[in-house]
């Protein structure tokens, strides 16, 4: 009778563990969506820019932009973007472990921390955190951007990086997040995607000026940026935990089919135990 009670013990607890791993599995599917519907809307304004800043530099190639021209390079930034909580497969792991071995080889750097994990991390390898943005990943906003990109900015005008990167996880598909490091600062034209156009096919005049126009549209375009990347990792962060905690549900199926055949069979055999007991002390009364 103990084992049937402690397979019952066991059984409800995984079913308890189950209702909470269903849960999460269902939050992190629509909170995925939105995060995807949200990087849709914006899409199309941010691509313009994108196109705009691309166009300039293609054109005008005796422009000189602070935002555009290399610096020695041998301070680098890295925006490092993790999520505020585990239980999500390698995601964490993978992005982080990405960008400690970038930084291995730069000599000097800095480190901005998006994201509590991350913090974490980098507090574990004894490295210093220099700018921390801790709720910018739970829900990403225009704003969080915009506070991001003003702070960046202001290090980077005041000579204090020479080159500014983000370390993020892009969200390929549902089944396919990959690390990525991406350059914001400076502003080279490869690095704006080839796929970026404009429906407008004829000669583009900038008034009153190319440089005067980038000075507009720089702000925009690292906006969009770190916009893009924060919904990515937050997409990215939630279809990891959705997997994971599909896998999770699956493990609990399979553990409950298991212990409800076992609680039957120990149920079953206690049950035959007390009627042969009962035949048993029937007979001796007979006798």
């Amino acid at each position: 009778m103990s084992d049937t009670a402690e397979i019952k013990h066991r059984i409800k607890s995984i079913s308890d563990t189950h209702q909470i791993t269903k849960a999460m599995e269902l939050i992190s599917v629509s909170k995925m969506r939105k995060a995807m519907e949200k990087q849709s809307v914006n899409a199309a304004y941010f691509n313009s820019v994108r196109y705009t800043i691309k166009d300039i530099m293609r054109h005008s190639t005796d422009i000189r932009h602070k935002y555009l021209v290399h610096r020695p390079n041998d301070r680098t930034a890295y925006i490092v973007i993790a999520g505020d909580k585990g239980l999500a497969g390698a995601f964490n792991n993978n992005v982080l472990n990405l960008a400690w071995e970038h930084m291995q080889s730069r000599p000097v750097h800095y480190v901005v921390t998006i994201g509590q994990m991350a913090r974490a991390f980098f507090e574990n390898k004894h490295q210093p955190v220099d700018l921390e943005f801790t709720h910018a990943v739970t829900n990403p906003t225009l704003h969080d951007a915009r506070g991001i990109t003003r702070d960046i900015l202001d290090l980077y005008d005041r000579n204090l990086m020479d080159e500014v990167v983000v370390v993020f996880t892009r969200m390929h598909s549902t089944m396919v997040q990959k690390p990525e490091i991406v350059r914001l600062l400076p502003i080279v034209e490869s690095d704006i995607p080839s796929d970026v156009q404009s429906t407008f096919t004829g000669e583009i005049l900038y008034d009153p000026s190319p440089k005067e126009v980038l000075n507009v549209l720089v702000p925009q375009y690292l906006v969009g940026m770190i916009y893009s990347v924060l919904i990515h990792s937050f997409a990215s962060e939630h279809a990891a935990r959705m997997i994971a905690m599909s896998n999770a549900n699956k493990n609990a199926d399979k553990m409950l089919e298991s212990l409800n055949l076992e609680y039957n069979r120990s149920r079953q055999s206690a049950i035959t135990t007390e009627l042969l007991d009962l035949a048993s002390g029937r007979f001796s009364g007979q006798r």
